[in-house]
């Protein structure tokens, strides 16, 4: 891609639709309290919402990724956010827990779409020296979230009803439709494609080391990840007396820090090797995350999810990067995919875990669960998987 004020708003679509698929994905967070009196049903159960997204994102990650690799991203990446668009009007008019359910399982498979055509096309776009600050720039909008999305939602929620960020999400989409029209002809821009549809790929990638490794490294980040964020509303609300809207303050700060950070990783990952980054990062999360349990609300539990998020923003630029490195373009949709479904399905059944041990022990066990999960992560990274430009 030669054209800068193109790239530019290339790069700020690929963060829109990010944007907008993590937004959505971490909007009822805060809200699980809320969901529960409204609807009757158990923290432990509202955890299916999450689930089942999970499980349907994986799912379409597998089913489009080779598709994707051969008739191109952005066709898949439109269709991703008509059909968001779609299901997101549909959410906003839906009545009990139940209709819900299956609309957020709907939606999933939307998000699923969306994420592995983003980190694909950034592979296609950028090359690998300069493509960790590009990944970094683009997954900050997954703490742009964190920033502006997930208050929002509560927000709406407490002055209004908690349907109405649906609405918002669904114009959004079609916004980012308009961009990829505009600044995504086809797919001229993509360094590569595939001459036909291999879906035999997949059980090649899972035998190879490395590339079983990699998607084995984004079930149990993920997993850690989603399992710490789901349950600590409901923490937060059953020891501290929270609200939605003070528990979005929570995740504001953390965004803010993860924002600032995740595009100063990209940055450090391109001069010192994405996988020293991430082994750093990753390894040292462990620490704050056994003792997110052991602090008071206020300024001490702030300033300690202000670490977590910086960790994770740097491990996530480092890992992203480094994955769309490890195939050859022509199946790195099909590869992405695969990461995409393991970091889902890491998703439904760390949450799956995790909800049960929050009814039986408390957050404490949840917390432990994620240290696992993380240090887990870090001993498969280190031992089986290189850096790929240390190779060349």
């Amino acid at each position: 891609m030669s054209n800068p004020q193109r790239e530019k708003m290339v790069i700020a679509t690929l963060f829109g639709v990010l944007f907008l698929a993590t937004v959505d994905n971490q909007l009822l967070i805060p809200l699980l309290p809320t969901l529960g009196r409204e609807f009757g049903v158990s923290v432990q159960n509202l955890g299916w919402l999450f689930s089942s997204y999970a499980l349907a994102a994986g799912l379409c990650s597998l089913l489009l990724g080779p598709l994707s690799d051969r008739f191109g991203r952005v066709v898949f990446l439109r269709l991703g956010l008509v059909f968001f668009c779609l299901i997101a009007l549909s959410t906003y008019f839906s009545q009990g827990y139940s209709q819900l359910f299956w609309f957020r399982a709907m939606t999933g498979l939307a998000a699923g779409l969306l994420s592995t055509c983003t980190a694909s096309l950034v592979g296609d776009f950028f090359p690998y020296e300069r493509r960790g600050r590009i990944m970094g720039v683009v997954l900050s909008s997954y703490f742009a979230a964190l920033i502006l999305g997930v208050p929002l939602a509560a927000w709406v929620a407490q002055i209004w009803n908690w349907k109405g960020i649906f609405l918002a999400s669904s114009l959004l989409a079609v916004l980012l439709l308009v961009c990829t029209l505009l600044f995504f002809p086809g797919d001229r821009f993509s360094s590569a494609r595939s001459t036909s549809v291999r879906w035999s790929v997949y059980p090649r990638l899972i035998l190879q080391r490395e590339t079983a490794a990699a998607v084995a490294v984004s079930f149990g980040v993920s997993g850690a990840t989603l399992a710490v964020l789901t349950f600590i509303s409901d923490y937060l609300d059953q020891n501290f007396g929270l609200s939605p809207l003070q528990i979005s303050w929570l995740f504001m700060t953390a965004g803010v820090a993860a924002a600032v950070g995740s595009p100063i990783s990209g940055w450090i990952s391109d001069r010192f090797t994405k996988r020293r980054v991430f082994l750093a990062a990753n390894t040292l999360l462990v620490v704050p995350l056994l003792a997110l349990d052991r602090v008071a609300w206020g300024t001490p539990l702030i300033g300690l999810f202000f670490v977590i998020s910086l960790c994770i923003s740097f491990r996530q630029t480092a890992l992203h990067t480094l994955q769309t490195e490890l195939v050859q373009g022509e199946e790195r949709g099909t590869f992405l995919a695969l990461r995409n479904a393991c970091s889902q399905l890491g998703i439904s059944i760390s949450v799956l875990v995790a909800g049960n041990l929050y009814s039986q022990v408390g957050y404490r066990g949840v917390t432990v669960w994620a240290a696992l999960l993380t240090l887990s992560s870090s001993a498969i990274l280190y031992f089986l998987i290189e850096e790929p430009m240390e190779k060349q």
